[in-house]
């Protein structure tokens, strides 16, 4: 931990990533896998993992060149003035309409759920105003408060997880691996989408007290998730069957609700659930806000990094709004993510990589 000096540990932006690769996609990520896998789906996140380390090697490839600085300066080293420009600001609208649509996701979840009688707006509003709050502090706050949180996320979901794996029946995934080719790639690429937030990397390298090494946590961050979302995906096959698996859209609460032990400490597990996405959602908004946010003070060369704050959270809401039911939301926020998630992993990075090369710009 780095007090004041606005510098973050290794361990940090590992926890800042996992929280952030910790979204509604581990929600409704188990539905996609049975989808193209069927039986095998749970094995879909394992493979996954393997192209997000490719992710993570066109985004640090680019960020260990240019150890202290972020994508606002490291373009315009790289690029004409109007080129970069239209770089950065596709970046800012890209990190607002992944935010709309993740916390729009939410808020059905929790109406759906828990608050079935207060306005979705109100929801949004509420959360969306707390993760801004937070970040207002800067980015030592926003790293601590990710060191607690990650213990209340880890904590609650190893012991629900734990319960799932005693009681659920494993012959529902016979007879292993019943794929396809085509099946296999378009069911992997979807699922990587989970790993989109390591393009917070480009922002968040520039501020770690040692950049060499965002690799590691970010390696440390895609293992974790990678494993997490196998977990969760083989825990709702084996429990519900592929069948049902496919009709829900938030298959692992669906699967807390089957495996529920009426009259014990245990009862109602989805609550549990919801609790711990509840703290996960508040901080993927606080990171993104955050970096929109510092993209804008970097951009416009101000002292203060959270003075785009504020001016963020009515554009986060906006979008989160746009959409008129559930099911118009949920085709965005897949086809969004499958279509636009990549262009700031592996296209971009590896163009700055090459045009930097050819030109001889170096840290």
């Amino acid at each position: 931990m780095f007090s004041h000096n606005g510098k973050i540990s290794v361990r940090q932006i590992m926890i800042l990533l996992i929280l952030q690769m910790f979204n509604m996609n581990l929600l409704v990520m188990p539905r996609i896998g049975v989808h193209y896998w069927g039986r095998s789906g749970y094995i879909i996140p394992i493979i996954s993992i393997a192209l997000a380390l490719v992710y993570l090697f066109c985004v640090t490839n680019l960020t260990t060149k240019f150890p202290n600085l972020t994508l606002v300066e490291i373009v315009k080293r790289i690029l004409p003035q109007w080129i970069a420009v239209i770089v950065v600001f596709s970046f800012v609208i890209k990190l607002i309409v992944s935010a709309g649509l993740e916390l729009r996701m939410f808020g059905e979840l929790i109406s759906q759920i828990m608050l079935q009688k207060t306005p979705i707006a109100v929801i949004m509003i509420v959360i969306t105003v707390a993760a801004a709050y937070l970040v207002k502090s800067g980015i030592e706050a926003t790293a601590r408060m990710g060191e607690i949180v990650i213990f209340f996320i880890g904590v609650p979901l190893i012991i629900a997880l734990g319960i799932c794996i005693f009681r659920v029946d494993y012959k529902e995934v016979l007879p292993f691996l019943t794929i396809e080719m085509d099946d296999l790639l378009i069911g992997t690429g979807l699922t990587s989408c989970i790993f989109v937030p390591i393009e917070i990397l480009l922002m968040l390298t520039g501020l770690m007290a040692k950049p060499h090494k965002c690799r590691k946590a970010g390696v440390g961050a895609i293992v974790t998730i990678g494993i997490l979302q196998a977990i969760i995906t083989l825990l709702c096959i084996t429990q519900n069957g592929c069948n049902e698996v496919r009709r829900q859209i938030w298959p692992t609460i669906v699967l807390m609700k089957s495996i529920g032990m009426n009259n014990t400490i245990a009862e109602n597990q989805e609550i549990l659930m919801l609790i711990i996405w509840i703290f996960s959602v508040y901080m993927y908004l606080g990171i993104s806000i955050y970096v929109v946010s510092l993209i804008g003070s970097r951009t416009c060369k101000f002292k203060r990094e959270n003075i785009f704050v504020l001016p963020v959270i009515p554009i986060i809401l906006l979008v989160a709004l746009y959409p008129h039911d559930l099911g118009v939301v949920y085709n965005y926020y897949l086809k969004f993510e499958y279509y636009f998630g990549i262009w700031f992993l592996i296209p971009i990075p590896l163009f700055l990589s090459f045009v930097a090369k050819i030109r001889g710009i170096k840290e």
